[in-house]
């Protein structure tokens, strides 16, 4: 068994500080996400934006529609004209055969494409149904538990990993992989605030805590954050962005109180 990763002593007040900055800066904007309510169009979603843009994944969702209005349409497709469906997204090969896959498990376990049977079983049982699914992943499957089936869990996707590694609330050597990982933030986060906090993750990761040049200078957190893995991080901190709401800017100041 692998044990669960410890966390920084700093690790919970660093976590309830940072989803009170990042609520007050970008109060749970869902709807720029794409994310879907229905569990089974949320899991091909979750797919089609692997490794993809917002806007791109949103768009490419569209196309997808459009060519096959139904899961059984898309069924009893090729996998190569899917393919060329999804070539705006990059990967629209692996993502055609992925997609196929899903949907003939779901149709052959389910005996329908449709994963609302899903609504009927516990947390518990809902994901471990979901990442034997082709394709999904635990925080694939945790988007479909919060998005599609409205659970208190939190999705750990590699934006959230990156932002919680460089403030210093997961340990320098925690690995996205590690089912533990996820496990741990999950319960370290109540449950009323993980969906919000998941969200603004996500968009903070999307906009500001970039992969390779994040924007520090403008960046609602960068009073407290220890830029664990960027040049200079550990030498100081930045100063207040100017550009930050008088509200973040409060919501900051409180939370150091």
């Amino acid at each position: 068994m692998t044990a669960t990763p410890r966390l920084p002593r700093s690790a919970a007040r660093r976590l309830a500080r940072i989803d009170h900055v990042l609520q007050a800066t970008y109060q749970t904007p869902e709807s720029v996400l794409g994310n879907k309510t229905d569990p089974l169009d949320e899991a091909v979603y979750i797919i089609l934006s692997f490794q993809t843009g917002v806007e791109r994944a949103k768009e490419v969702w569209s196309e997808l529609r459009r060519a096959f209005p139904t899961w059984e349409n898309l069924h009893a497709a090729s996998t190569r004209r899917v393919a060329r469906t999804l070539r705006l997204g990059g990967l629209h090969e692996q993502k055609a055969t992925t997609i196929k896959r899903l949907l003939r498990s779901v149709k052959r376990q389910a005996g329908r494409l449709s994963l609302d049977f899903l609504r009927d079983l516990d947390d518990r049982e809902a994901e471990r149904f979901l990442i034997r699914l082709p394709g999904l992943s635990w925080k694939a499957a945790r988007c479909v538990l919060l998005y599609s089936l409205g659970r208190d869990v939190l999705p750990i996707d590699s934006n959230t990993f990156r932002i919680l590694k460089r403030t210093g609330v997961l340990p320098r050597r925690a690995v996205y992989r590690r089912r533990t990982v996820h496990d741990t933030i999950q319960a370290a986060v109540p449950a009323h605030r993980r969906r919000a906090l998941h969200v603004n993750l996500v968009v903070h990761g999307q906009r500001t805590c970039l992969p390779r040049a994040p924007r520090c200078l403008c960046c609602p957190l960068n009073a407290d954050c220890p830029r664990i893995g960027l040049p200079g991080g550990a030498r100081g901190h930045l100063p207040v962005p100017s550009v930050a709401s008088g509200e973040a800017r409060a919501a900051r100041a409180d939370a150091r109180a």
